[in-house]
C-alpha cells in the first residue's frame, strides 16, 4: 500500500480568522452554483475531534481519512457506511461553502447522507463554535433528506434554502469559451437583428429565441441548462454568459463598440480590450442530412424504427424507440401516435407550385440581405399555408386518428430532417401545433400546414446556414399524437450530471403545468435538480437522492413532484440510458453520454409519460 507524507497544514480544527478560509478553501467539486468556494469537514467520531480541510492537498473526504485518520476500507465501503446510520460509521461528513453574493457561509451535507436531526445538529454546533464565521453559518436545506429534517422540527439553526441562493446569485456560465469581438449593446433584439455581424459579442437585455451568427453572448437572465440559448452556445461552441448586471456595468460599458477578449470561465466572466482589430474567421461545422421520398404510407409509430428517420425524421424515429421499450421499462409515451412521411410535404410543395420559390432563395440566398431573404422566407411560409391540401391526406389522417383512440385532441410535432441530430439540435427551430378532429378552427389541414411552413421560419433558415446544411435536402415530416391540453407536471432531463462531469446524477427541470420550462416567463424560476438512479449497485441505491438546485416560485415554493415521483423518473431515465448506450451509442462514454428527455406527469394517476429524446450535444 503507498502511504503519502503529509503536514498539519492539510488540515486544522479550527477557523479563526478568514484568512485561515482562504487558505484552505478551494473550488467544490459541482459547478451547480457560480462564484461558491468551499472547504470540506470531517468529524471523527471516535476521537471527537472536527477537521477542516485543505481543499488544495484533499479534494474528497475519504482521501483525507485515509490519508490522516487511519481509514484502510474501500472506497464503496466509506460511501455505504459513513453515510448512514450504520453503527460502524466512523466519520460524519460534509462541506462548508461561502456564497459572495449572498455573504453566507452555509453547511451542506451530501444529498446521499441519511442523518438523524441530533447528528445535524451536533455538527452545526461543532462548526458554529470553531469558525469565525460562526453567526453567518447556514445548514443548506439542498437535498429532500435535510429538508424534511428540517420540516419535521427539532433542528433548531439557521436553515438557508437553495432558491434563495439561486435568486442572489449574480452570474451563470452559459457556455464556456474565449473568443476575441467588437462589444455592442442590442436594446432591441427585434429591431436590430439586421445589424449583428459574426464578430460582434452581443450583450442582450431578453432571452432570444434565436441569435444568427455573433461571437459571444452576454444576457442579462439566468438560463435553464435546455434553454434555447443554452443549447445555441453548446451547439455553436461559443461562449456565452449570463450576468444581472450585463445592462450597467462599468466595464462592459466602457468597452463597448471595443474589440475586447471574452473569456466565460466557471466562477466569472473576462473582458479586456484588445489589440486586434477585427476577428479571425474560423470554420465552420458541417451537417449532412439524408432523406427518402418514396415512402408514402401514414406510419404507425410501431412500424418505425432507427432507420426511419430519412423518411419521417428523427424525431417520430427517436419516438418510435421510446415507445418499443415504454412497456418493457414500465413508462408511458403519448397514445395515438404516428407519423407523416416527407412525401405529402414535398408533394405540397411541389404540386402548389411553391417549389420554384424555395430553389430561388436558395440559390441566391449568398447575395440576398437578411431582410430580402427574411421577406422571402415570409412569403414561402404564407404560400404553404394557404395553399389546399390533399383532401385525401387530411382524410387519411383523420381515419387514423379515430381508428387509433379515443383522442380527437391532437398535437403535431416536426419531425425534420435536420433537427434531434448528432451535431444539430435544432431545439426551437421548428413549429408544433394543434389540430382537432371536426373543428375548423384548429383544424387538422391548418396543424399540417402551419407544421410544414415552420421548416421555413427565418431562424431554421439562418441556423441550417451556419451548420452549413443544403436546404435542399431538407424535409419536414410530422409527429402526431394526442395533446397534453392539462397535464400536472411537465420537464425536461439531462442523462449525465453536467455539474459534475464523470459522476452520476441526472439534471431535472420541472414546472407545473404547462408552464414553459426552456424559456419561462419573466421572473419564474422553475425546479431544478440532480437524481440519481437507486436500481444499480451504487453509492445512491435505496437512498432516494435528490440535490436541489432550484425550486419553482410559482409552486409555493415546494418541489413540483414527489420524491417517489422523482426518483421513478430516475430510474425510468437510467434505463432509457441502457438501452440507448447499447444499441444506438455504444462507442460513446456510457457515463457521460448525455440524453436530452422531454417528460410529463398527467392523469389522475399522475402517471410519467416521456414525450422525446435526443442527443443532448455539449
Amino acid at each position: 500500500m503507498l502511504y503519502i507524507t503529509t503536514s498539519a497544514k492539510d488540515y486544522k480544527h479550527q477557523l479563526k480568522n478568514l484568512s485561515d478560509y482562504n487558505m484552505f478553501s478551494g473550488a467544490p467539486i459541482t459547478s451547480k452554483y457560480s462564484g461558491v468556494s468551499a472547504i470540506k469537514i470531517v468529524y471523527d467520531i471516535k476521537k471527537d475531534k472536527l477537521y477542516y480541510v485543505n481543499a488544495n492537498s484533499c479534494k474528497y473526504h475519504h482521501v483525507f481519512c485515509r490519508r490522516h485518520l487511519g481509514f484502510y476500507g474501500t472506497l464503496g465501503y466509506f460511501n455505504r457506511v459513513n453515510y448512514s446510520e450504520n453503527k460502524r460509521r466512523r466519520y460524519v461528513l460534509a462541506n462548508i461553502n461561502y456564497i459572495p453574493d449572498s455573504d453566507i457561509y452555509n453547511l451542506e451535507f451530501s444529498p446521499i447522507e441519511i442523518a438523524d436531526k441530533e447528528r445535524v445538529k451536533f455538527l452545526y454546533n461543532k462548526v458554529s463554535e470553531s469558525a469565525f464565521f460562526g453567526d453567518k453559518l447556514h445548514l443548506l436545506l439542498n437535498s429532500n433528506n435535510i429538508k424534511l429534517l428540517i420540516d419535521r422540527g427539532g433542528v433548531d439553526v439557521p436553515v438557508i434554502t437553495p432558491d434563495r441562493i439561486y435568486k442572489n446569485l449574480k452570474y451563470q456560465p452559459v457556455s464556456y469559451g474565449k473568443t476575441v469581438g467588437k462589444l455592442i449593446y442590442i436594446d432591441n433584439l427585434k429591431k436590430q437583428i439586421d445589424t449583428i455581424k459574426p464578430h460582434h459579442i452581443v450583450v442582450l437585455n431578453e432571452t432570444p429565441m434565436f441569435l444568427p451568427r455573433v461571437a459571444g453572448v452576454i444576457v442579462n437572465q439566468f438560463q435553464t441548462p435546455l434553454s434555447h440559448l443554452s443549447i445555441l452556445g453548446a451547439n455553436r461552441k461559443i461562449p456565452i454568459c449570463a450576468y444581472k448586471y450585463a445592462l450597467t456595468d462599468s466595464v462592459i460599458i466602457a468597452n463597448s463598440n471595443r474589440y475586447v477578449n471574452f473569456n466565460v470561465a466557471k466562477n466569472d466572466f473576462r473582458i479586456e480590450p484588445s489589440k486586434a482589430n477585427r476577428v479571425s474567421e474560423t470554420e465552420q461545422p458541417s451537417v449532412n442530412v439524408k432523406y427518402n421520398l418514396s415512402v408514402k404510407d401514414i406510419k404507425p409509430v410501431s412500424e418505425l424504427n432507427q432507420r426511419s428517420y430519412r423518411y419521417v425524421g428523427n424525431k417520430a424515429s427517436n419516438f418510435a424507440l421510446l415507445k418499443r421499450i415504454s412497456h418493457k421499462i414500465g413508462f408511458r409515451t403519448p397514445e395515438s401516435a404516428f407519423a407523416i412521411p416527407f412525401y405529402y410535404y414535398n408533394q405540397h410543395i411541389v404540386e402548389s407550385g411553391i417549389k420554384p420559390y424555395i430553389n430561388n432563395l436558395i440559390n441566391q440566398s449568398d447575395t440576398l440581405s437578411a431582410k430580402k431573404i427574411r421577406k422571402r422566407l415570409k412569403k414561402i411560409r404564407k404560400l404553404i399555408r394557404k395553399s389546399e391540401i390533399d383532401t385525401e391526406l387530411v382524410n387519411i389522417v383523420e381515419q387514423t386518428i379515430i381508428k387509433s383512440g379515443i383522442y380527437r385532441r391532437m398535437r403535431f410535432r416536426s419531425s425534420t430532417n435536420a433537427e434531434d441530430a448528432d451535431g444539430f439540435s435544432g431545439a426551437g427551430l421548428y413549429s408544433s401545433k394543434t389540430g382537432i378532429v371536426g373543428d375548423k378552427k384548429k383544424s387538422i389541414g391548418k396543424a399540417i400546414k402551419s407544421v410544414w411552413a415552420s421548416l421555413w421560419s427565418y431562424q431554421a433558415f439562418a441556423e441550417r446556414e451556419y451548420f452549413n446544411i443544403d436546404h435542399s435536402t431538407v424535409y419536414m415530416g410530422i409527429l402526431v399524437h394526442r395533446s397534453f391540453p392539462k397535464e400536472h407536471v411537465n420537464g425536461v432531463a439531462i442523462t449525465k450530471n453536467i455539474y459534475r462531469p464523470g459522476s452520476f446524477g441526472f439534471v431535472v427541470n420541472a414546472q407545473i403545468g404547462n408552464n414553459n420550462v426552456v424559456k419561462p416567463d419573466s421572473g419564474v424560476v422553475c425546479d431544478q435538480f440532480v437524481c440519481y438512479p437507486d436500481n444499480g449497485n451504487n453509492i445512491y441505491s435505496s437512498r432516494r437522492a435528490i440535490d436541489i438546485i432550484t425550486v419553482s416560485n410559482i409552486n409555493n415554493s415546494q418541489l413540483t413532484m414527489s420524491t417517489g415521483e422523482i426518483q421513478r423518473l430516475a430510474n425510468t431515465l437510467n434505463l432509457i440510458k441502457s438501452y440507448f448506450g447499447r444499441n444506438i451509442y455504444p462507442n460513446r462514454d456510457f457515463m457521460n453520454l448525455g440524453l436530452d428527455v422531454e417528460f410529463k406527469l398527467d392523469g389522475h394517476s399522475r402517471s410519467l409519460y416521456i414525450k422525446q429524446i435526443r442527443l443532448y450535444n455539449d
